[in-house]
């Protein structure tokens, strides 16, 4: 059914029909697997070929596919495709991206993500960015952790109090 919305160009319906397909408990990882068998990891080459056009729900499902089934590099190869296609991501892509990243560890990339996000206007919420800083001290980054909670702090004022007491817990 996908392969088809896809072939017609319907790609609001594929939407929609990923969201129901979560709705009664099928994972993004699937429908990732589910992407995969059909069109490989050449989603982006498709469209130079004239064929599938992905947007930016094509590419945030597959990325979040990936990161969901601990794939974090072809999430990254993914992600950067979609910038690279044309497809901006919007602030929940980098968010989701930010926390599947913490979640696997790469605290390095999720820094990166969430440093262009920041630069976007778009802040991952206290939980996203906490997990942030708190990896970023375990992987003795402790000067980029204070860095991007004077960031935040500087950029949007909510939280402040919150960003206090997480950076007065910092290592000195």
């Amino acid at each position: 059914m996908l392969a088809g919305l896809y072939k017609e160009e319907k790609y609001e319906d594929v939407g929609n029909v990923s969201e129901l397909m979560q709705k009664y408990g099928v994972s993004r990882g699937v429908i990732v697997v589910i992407m995969e068998v059909r069109w490989g990891e050449g989603v982006a080459r498709r469209d130079v070929d004239g064929g599938m056009k992905p947007n930016m729900e094509t590419y945030a499902h597959l990325t979040h596919g990936f990161c969901n089934e601990e794939r974090n590099d072809e999430a990254k190869k993914m992600f950067k495709s979609m910038v690279n296609h044309d497809c901006r991501p919007n602030s929940d892509c980098y968010f989701t991206f930010i926390h599947y990243l913490c979640n696997g560890g790469d605290f390095d990339t999720a820094l990166q993500i969430c440093k262009e996000s920041v630069e976007k206007g778009w802040v991952p919420n206290f939980g996203n960015m906490k997990s942030l800083v708190n990896g970023l001290v375990r992987i003795n980054k402790v000067d980029e952790a204070r860095e991007l909670i004077t960031q935040v702090n500087e950029r949007f004022s909510r939280n402040i109090d919150l960003w206090d007491e997480v950076e007065a817990g910092l290592p000195q």
